[in-house]
């Protein structure tokens, strides 16, 4: 091996190294960039005024529709004894509500106080999570940056080592894993000849491709035709059907005309 084809070498090498170092590392970066979570939210609390409702409702569901409300009814009994119905139903209806109201200001303290507590006790599991959340991104975090790094000190090499000679329209992978393989198999001693293969290959594999598009465009040209074919086989098979059909019905009319031309 010649001492120039060496020091081709030496650096296609080089340029393939430092580049798949910085296309892995990205790769890297774009996977801890999916174990980043989000911080879960805490569950606020709604208005007193809600409780308190929910608390009369149920307080009046409680005295009308239970047991609860023979005790109201009783205290209308005079009424009912001076048949007075209808103020004994009003009467009824108005200490049903007073007592619900009464009732629901309590119940919906009650409520309001067992829920702030599992709330309480919701958010605290809520917040432990968020703080291990908060952890596991900020190791993420770090790793990410300390992958950054890598990359940028890749890329310094890259411009100390790589870019004073290396095609700049050819920094892909594709590029330069061919440029290390013809160069290795003696087939580049200079950048050119690198770069007239490469174009070659691109030339040949843009050829194959179109070639491929083409037979695979006459494949389905072809069976769009045999379908046809067939279409049109159908068609002239129905066609001698209704022919011989019409021929048979022909001949049966003439055999009947025939009968009774002879009576």
């Amino acid at each position: 091996m010649s001492g120039t084809n060496t020091n081709l070498l030496n650096a296609v090498t080089t340029a393939h190294d430092l580049m798949h170092r910085i296309a892995d590392l990205q790769n890297h970066i774009n996977q801890l960039s999916t174990r980043l979570k989000a911080s879960l939210e805490e569950k606020k609390g709604r208005n007193p005024i809600l409780y308190t409702i929910a608390g009369i409702l149920i307080a009046f569901t409680l005295i009308t529709s239970t047991p609860l409300k023979a005790l109201t009814y009783a205290i209308t009994l005079p009424f009912y004894a001076a048949k007075a119905t209808d103020l004994q139903l009003t009467l009824w209806n108005t200490i049903n509500i007073i007592l619900s109201v009464i009732l629901g200001f309590f119940l919906g303290k009650i409520i309001r106080a067992f829920l702030a507590k599992r709330r309480s006790e919701e958010n605290a599991y809520i917040q432990h999570q968020n703080a291990q959340v908060a952890a596991d991104n900020k190791a993420v975090l770090a790793e990410i940056e300390k992958t950054k790094q890598a990359i940028l000190s890749a890329q310094k090499r890259w411009a100390a080592e790589v870019a004073p000679w290396y095609p700049m329209d050819y920094d892909s992978l594709d590029a330069v894993d061919y440029f290390l393989s013809i160069v290795r198999n003696h087939r580049a001693e200079t950048v050119a000849q690198m770069v007239n293969l490469y174009e070659t290959e691109l030339h040949q594999r843009r050829m194959e491709a179109g070639q491929q598009q083409m037979l695979d465009q006459q494949r389905i040209g072809n069976m769009l035709q045999m379908g046809n074919l067939l279409m049109q086989g159908r068609i002239l098979n129905q066609a001698q059907q209704i022919n011989d059909h019409t021929r048979s019905t022909s001949a049966n009319m003439d055999w009947i005309a025939r009968r009774m031309g002879k009576r």
